[in-house]
């Protein structure tokens, strides 16, 4: 018991330090309200006394008044006094009535009675008792509306009683321990100076009012300490007779504070009694008397709540009872005590659960609120006990979740019954505790795998019925437990569960949440969407699950898992028109990354699709079902999205056909280098020539977007094409167990292939794409012309090599006096034919170009072939050569410059 000490002395540390400084923030509201109920008064006087002094009119007369618990508002006065509605106040024997409750106080009928009564009956008016303030509104948390009621009415007098409370208790220890005067004495004492006490406060009831109820409240709070000391403590009293006292304690403190409709009264006397057990225990007591005393405090307090609508009083019942109830549980609880704590435990549930619903059903008339706390705060916390007292029995919290549940479907039904209006709001969050608890019992009672498929069934069920009766919080909630639904299943799966069971799981809560998703698609599209999305999640996981349990091999899955996705596809396209939901066929497009994947994943482990087996059939299903859907279903797309899927499926067929032609090549003996590059070379070609002849015959797909794909589809051919030719054109062409034939080789089979395909795809280019084209002039007609001249200076070579015999080495081609002399012939042919052919069609950069080429002939001249010394090879090379140029200087000289265009002032000026 050393805890409850130690909340004892924080509470005397709260009156001792904290007080004080909420005293001094009183005192000013305080001086505050003084003023404005002083000037509240005046103005009351004086209305009154136009009243006595003025002859009425004969028509009605309107005398504005204000009200202190309404808005201002104009009140008719008529000649005769009109019959006012029967109400609590009208019924009072004073002559001003109280206001009820729950409405603001009748001004007019309070006017009209004070200006018939004398001034005496005006000042006893004013002696009367003001009610306490009511707060109608069940929100706010529960420090505020205790804060809330303690700078209310005299705040120094509640200080006051509390700091008197806590001495006299104190002063009782002392007196225990030191043995000072007789124990009959002091319980004797006690009890008379509480009596005392209490009556002095209730003679004070009409002089001040506010004081004589702080009194009052800290005379019942002692005379508890009493009572509980003399049964506790010293044993003074039997069992029986010391709860009948505080029986009578109770009822005696109910009647006073209805009377005098004093919320302090009620708030004071409860305290005291909470904090008796706490402060008077030795740490020895039983559990049954300490609970067995907080229920009759809570019976009281049940009591009060039935004709007054205290909520503060109501927090302050369930804080104590709650908190010193789980306070005790953490350190003393013990399983051979269950019975008496599940009974208490039940008592109190229903106790503040019946509170709730007799404050809920009084508000309804006003505002239509239900005291949130009160409602779920004792199902919860009671709760978290129920489960830590039953945690040791199997399915122990399971059935007591489900017992929860029951009852709060019970009361929310019974209370739409009983109270088809009013109760209507009650039993909605009766209804959805009981859900609440029903579901809990779920997980308490199966494993994580039966959890997730319960909750997704119940979820959609819910959803299905929100639906149905329009009810869009009912329906989020069945969202909500789809997702709790879901996240059991992640947590099955991380705890280890059967690729069978994961595979059904995972089918079960795909099929509910698309079911979902079809529910939500008219009222709420985006979270339709969001359904479908995690569907669509669930869909995939449960096909890859299902193949990972079908076949062990990782490339064998692989492939059963693109088949089932592709009839997966067919199955939403046929359910998204019969049910008439659009968004669904977007899913049959995620077969596109589903073949990419799987496209990467059997080139990365098998190397190629052909490696992977039988099983690599299944892309003769996937293909012609990508086809077809992208021939019937792609147009209603946007069109980036269409050429994406155009793109992307084409550059999948460019990787699987580079993938197996790698692996072919790669799979040839040593020494078929220029095999390997010709055949490289000539399905590249091949590609680029496919694409240019299903353009030019309309062919579908080709012919829809031209332009796509032969631009970015036929892109990724270009540098292999680039590469093959410039590193190919180094290789001797020869060729193990195959002899060298000039031109009728793979290598410059594949080249002559390779160069047409180039030269179809400029075609293609210029066609498609000539105003990017026009940009990148005159340099881009060079890049194909370069190829054409790199790879026939590689032919010859090769030709010249194998004709010469010449080691297919750098120093021995390099010092052929043949090679270097047919070079130089060659090329200065090649720059004459340029040059005449660009003086014809007078392009001077095609001439410059060509006399370039003969620079590079005429320094290769100087350089190379003279510095090998005489011989007839280099006389020939430099006869032949000048002849050339003498052609050249007489049937290609520099074409002329184009005229330009002058202006008028350009012509003036010259």
């Amino acid at each position: 018991m050393d805890e409850i000490f130690v909340f004892a002395a924080l509470i005397a540390l709260f009156c001792v330090v904290v007080v004080p400084v909420i005293a001094i923030m009183a005192l000013k509201r305080s001086a505050r309200n003084e003023t404005e109920l002083h000037r509240l008064r005046n103005r009351i006087e004086t209305l009154e006394a136009r009243l006595a002094t003025a002859s009425a009119p004969p028509g009605a007369e309107t005398v504005p008044m204000a009200t202190p618990a309404a808005e201002p508002a104009p009140v008719f006065v008529a000649p005769e006094p009109e019959p006012v509605p029967e109400t609590a106040a009208a019924r009072e024997p004073e002559p001003v009535p109280q206001p009820p409750a729950d409405a603001p106080p009748v001004w007019s009928q309070a006017v009209r009675n004070a200006a018939k009564a004398p001034a005496p009956a005006a000042a006893t008016r004013r002696e009367e008792p003001a009610p306490e303030p009511r707060h109608a509104a069940a929100s706010g948390g529960m420090l505020t509306s205790l804060t809330r009621w303690f700078m209310q009415g005299n705040p120094l007098a509640k200080i006051g009683v509390i700091l008197l409370f806590l001495g006299i208790s104190f002063l009782l220890r002392y007196s225990v321990e030191r043995d000072m005067l007789p124990l009959e004495l002091r319980v004797a004492g006690a009890g008379v100076a509480a009596l005392v006490l209490l009556a002095f406060g209730w003679r004070l009831r009409h002089k001040t009012p506010v004081y004589a109820l702080i009194l009052q409240g800290g005379a019942v709070g002692a005379l508890y300490i009493t009572i509980f000391g003399a049964f506790r403590l010293w044993q003074m009293l039997p069992m029986p007779l010391a709860f009948g006292l505080m029986l009578v304690i109770c009822a005696a403190s109910v009647a006073l504070a209805v009377l005098q409709r004093a919320l302090s009264l009620a708030m004071l006397a409860s305290l005291g009694g909470y904090l008796a057990p706490l402060l008077l225990s030795s740490g020895g007591g039983s559990h049954i008397a300490l609970f067995s005393f907080y229920l009759l405090l809570s019976v009281g307090i049940a009591a009060v709540s039935v004709w007054q609508h205290w909520r503060e009083l109501n927090l302050l019942g369930l804080l104590f009872t709650f908190g010193v109830a789980g306070l005790w549980g953490i350190n003393g609880y013990q399983p051979d005590e269950w019975l008496s704590c599940q009974l208490f435990l039940i008592a109190n549930i229903l106790l503040f659960g019946v509170v709730c619903v007799a404050l809920s059903l009084r508000a309804q008339g006003r505002k239509k609120i239900v005291d949130g706390v009160m409602l779920f705060a004792p199902p919860l916390v009671g709760f978290g006990m129920q489960y830590a007292i039953t945690r040791h029995w199997m399915y122990g919290p399971a059935f007591s979740a489900l017992g929860f549940g029951l009852v709060y479907l019970l009361l929310a039904r019974a209370a739409l019954r009983r109270y088809p209006q009013e109760g209507r709001i009650l039993a909605l969050g009766g209804l959805a505790l009981g859900g609440a608890f029903v579901t809990l019992a779920i997980p308490l009672a199966l494993s994580a795998r039966w959890t997730a498929l319960a909750w997704a069934l119940e979820g959609l069920g819910l959803l299905w019925f929100g639906m149905q009766q329009a009810q869009r919080r009912m329906s989020y909630s069945g969202s909500a437990l789809l997702a709790l639904a879901a996240a059991s299943a992640v947590y099955a799966w991380i705890d280890g569960i059967t690729l069978l069971n994961a595979a059904f799981i995972s089918a079960v809560l795909a099929l509910c949440w698309l079911a979902g998703g079809w529910l939500w698609r008219e009222p709420q599209r985006q979270v339709s969407r969001a359904h479908l999305g995690a569907g669509i999640a669930f869909w995939l996981v449960a096909l890859l699950q299902a193949a990972r349990w079908a076949f062990a091999d990782i490339s064998q899955g692989l492939a059963l898992t693109l088949a089932l996705l592709t009839l997966s596809a067919l199955l939403w396209r046929a359910a998204s028109r019969k049910a008439a939901w659009p968004d669904l066929a977007y899913a049959v497009w995620l077969l596109w990354p589903g073949m990419a994947l799987m496209l990467a994943c059997h080139i990365v482990i098998d190397g190629a699709l052909v490696l992977a087996g039988w099983h690599s059939l299944v892309w003769c299903l996937a293909l012609p079902c990508a086809l077809w859907l992208l021939r019937r279903d792609a147009g209603a797309l946007p069109v980036r999205l269409q050429q994406g899927l155009h793109l992307s499926l084409f550059w999948m067929l460019l990787i699987a056909a580079g993938a197996e032609t790698w692996w072919f090549t790669d799979s040839l003996p040593w020494g078929s280098e220029a095999w390997q590059t010709g055949i490289i070379l000539v399905v590249s070609a091949a590609i680029v020539l496919l694409v240019n002849g299903a353009i030019r015959r309309s062919l579908w797909p080709c012919a829809q977007w031209p332009a796509l794909y032969s631009g970015p589809g036929l892109l990724p051919v270009a540098p292999v094409l680039a590469f093959l030719l410039l590193a190919g054109n180094l290789m001797s062409g020869a060729t193990v167990d195959w002899p060298y034939l000039p031109l009728i080789n793979p290598l410059e089979l594949g080249a002559g292939f390779a160069l047409l395909a180039a030269l179809s795809g400029w075609r293609l280019l210029t066609r498609f794409w000539s105003p990017l084209l026009q940009q990148a002039q005159p340099w881009t007609p060079l890049v194909w012309y370069a190829l054409l001249f790199w790879w026939g200076n590689g032919l010859v070579l090769r030709t010249l090599a194998w004709a010469g015999e010449i080691p297919w080495q750098f120093d021995a081609l390099w010092a052929s006096r043949l090679v270097q002399t047919t070079f130089a012939l060659l090329w200065m042919l090649l720059a004459l034919l340029v040059m005449v052919s660009a003086t014809r069609k007078g392009a001077r950069q095609g001439w410059f170009c060509g006399a370039g080429l003969l620079g590079v002939v005429i320094v290769k001249l100087m350089l190379v072939d003279s510095a090998g010394g005489g011989g007839l090879a280099r006389a020939v090379a430099f006869i032949g050569v000048a002849v050339l140029v003498l052609i050249v200087g007489y049937f290609s000289p520099l074409p002329p410059k184009a005229a330009r265009p002058v202006n008028a002032r350009q012509g003036e000026a010259e």
